[in-house]
């Protein structure tokens, strides 16, 4: 076959187009090659393909945008939620403190009233001894000089003092009153006393209950560490994924921690490692406890994260080859250790 008649039969398509086609004009007529064609029908495929993948990824990048609105939301809740915790927590420190000096100051003044009833009971005895007065016998309705005369053969009136009966009963009178005033005294000082005891009873009764809601709060918190701990054991041997978020089927480090962390202890974690470093406290090793979390880096970035169990061991996502396992803390050296429950 002649190239020129093959090129012109197979290679180049004729094309006719009618702009009016009730008119009286001439047609357009052109030729155009198959390969033209096959380019422009390749370019709308590859537009259309572009435009379905921009608008799932769309679809995608707002998904992914509303999870993260819905995550920033519950962490501005759960900051909250901490720091109204740590607002009741220097409450509660500042009410305690301030019973302690009220204690102190009951302390004082029980001190003192015991010293006043001290006094009063030394006054009072004082008084008792005064009154050998009473202890004098009544003579007759005469005075003391005419029966001094009568039972004191040889002794000279002058040498007697002359008291009347009037002023003995005044005089006695005179002291059983300061003596009545003085028990009266010591009675309001004794219920004094009692209320005050009763007020240091009552706040040792107070701080031994909240020694025993720290002690029991205290266990509560250990007992998390330890659930944590427990919890995270129960996964070990399962698959390492990366990106995984769930033990059961497969999970990285961070996602490992994230999910312990959030369905044992209630506590939200970001989703990578280096993130999740930024949060809690940091503790040194000495002060590690079971549930914080150690981190470990490559190149002065962050890239690994588990969970600490206690006596220098570790559980964590390790990689893709072992899945989760424990491991020596210093397996690798720790860059930081954090505390993210918060006691």
């Amino acid at each position: 076959m002649n190239w020129k008649r093959f090129k012109k039969e197979r290679i180049s398509l004729n094309y006719t187009i009618m702009l009016l086609p009730h008119s009286q004009k001439k047609p357009i007529h052109f030729k155009t090659p198959v390969w033209t064609f096959g380019l422009i029908f390749l370019g709308l495929f590859i537009l259309s393909g572009a435009c379905l993948f921009f608008a799932g990824s769309r679809v995608q990048l707002k998904e992914v945008q509303q999870e993260r609105d819905q995550l920033e939301l519950e962490w501005q809740q759960l900051a909250a939620q901490k720091e109204l915790a740590d607002q009741e927590n220097e409450n509660l420190k500042q009410a305690r403190e301030a019973q302690e000096q009220e204690l102190k100051a009951l302390e004082a003044r029980t001190k003192d009233t015991i010293k006043e009833l001290e006094n009063l009971v030394e006054r009072e005895n004082q008084i008792r001894e005064e009154l050998g007065l009473q202890d004098v016998p009544e003579t007759a309705d005469t005075d003391d000089t005419s029966g001094l005369q009568a039972t004191g053969a040889g002794v000279p009136l002058t040498s007697v003092p002359s008291i009347s009966r009037t002023e003995r009963n005044l005089s006695f009178q005179a002291i059983q009153t300061e003596l009545s005033s003085l028990q009266n005294s010591l009675d309001e000082m004794s219920g004094q006393y009692e209320h005050y005891l009763a007020a240091i009873e009552e706040k040792k009764e107070a701080e031994a209950a909240a020694r025993a809601a720290e002690a029991a709060e205290k266990e509560r918190r250990e007992n998390l560490r330890k659930s944590i701990v427990n919890s995270a054991l129960q996964y070990v041997g399962n698959a390492y994924v990366y990106g995984g978020n769930d033990p059961n089927t497969g999970v990285d480090c961070s996602g490992f921690t994230r999910y312990i962390l959030s369905h044992i202890a209630g506590v939200y974690l970001s989703r990578t490692a280096a993130s999740q470093s930024a949060q809690g406290q940091s503790v040194s090793a000495d002060e590690a406890r079971p549930g914080d979390l150690v981190f470990y880096s490559s190149g002065g970035h962050v890239d690994h994260v588990a969970i600490y169990m206690g006596d220098g061991r570790i559980v964590h996502a390790s990689n893709a080859r072992t899945g989760i396992i424990t491991s020596d803390m210093y397996y690798r050296t720790p860059v930081k250790i954090v505390n993210v429950l918060g006691d």
